[in-house]
């Protein structure tokens, strides 16, 4: 899978979520489905979480991109099976624009000494915390 390019070019909206939905994560979500027993909602939410997470990284290292990733990472979210998988709340520090919260679990809290993750839709609910 191609995840860099040399000489990045702005894509068109379609052709984004394409390449991101239809060309990675699509088979991505298929094969691990296929390889353990994990709901396709959680491992969207996943793929979600980390769009959302990469979104924070790039606008933590390169602040003059912060804005610009918000709004592509906002789209694609916004996108087939990635629409629904969370919310966009008042942007919290770090983030720009929006912070995410997922609206699935991916259960790591079950994980031993586990937790919640900052994006988990259990935060603020009694008997959760990190």
């Amino acid at each position: 899978m191609r995840l860099w390019c040399a000489e990045p070019a702005v894509l068109p909206a379609t052709e984004l979520a394409s390449t991101v939905l239809d060309g990675h994560l699509v088979p991505l979500v298929a094969a691990v489905h296929a390889q353990v027993a994990v709901s396709e909602r959680v491992l969207w939410g996943n793929a979600a979480s980390a769009l959302a997470g990469a979104k924070r990284v790039l606008g933590t290292a390169r602040p003059e991109a912060a804005a610009p990733a918000a709004k592509v990472a906002e789209r694609l979210l916004a996108t087939g099976p990635l629409a629904g998988t969370g919310e966009l709340l008042a942007p919290s520090a770090p983030d720009v624009a929006w912070t995410f919260r997922r609206r699935s679990c991916c259960l790591y809290y079950r994980v031993p000494a586990g937790g919640l993750c900052g994006d988990c839709v259990l935060q603020g609910r009694p008997g959760r915390s990190r």
